[in-house]
């Protein structure tokens, strides 16, 4: 599981996937920022952060320098690159 502390709303939003937080980012992004996902995006590119990927790894990296996001681990909230997780979760890496 993974979360964001959505501090438009104040509250912790949950998701089974990184797809699905990535795709949180539609609705939240003019919330906080005042502009649209692209918008948003087209800036971070501007500002040399170079272009997003289809897994949102940019994106992602980039609002977590404004949200706290990560994964739920043992009922705890743990602020991680979600996208870093994923690759230690294959199986050649075990637990």
């Amino acid at each position: 599981m993974y979360y964001i502390q959505d501090t438009t709303f104040g509250k912790y939003v949950t998701f089974k996937t990184v797809a699905d937080l990535v795709g949180y980012f539609e609705n939240m992004i003019p919330r906080a920022f005042k502009i649209s996902k692209t918008q948003y995006i087209q800036n971070l590119i501007d500002l040399g952060y170079g272009y997003n990927d289809s897994d949102g790894v940019m994106l992602t990296r980039a609002m977590s320098e404004q949200f706290n996001i990560g994964q739920i681990k043992s009922g705890n909230y743990v602020k991680c690159d979600i996208h870093e997780t994923i690759r230690f979760q294959q199986e050649e890496y075990g637990n």
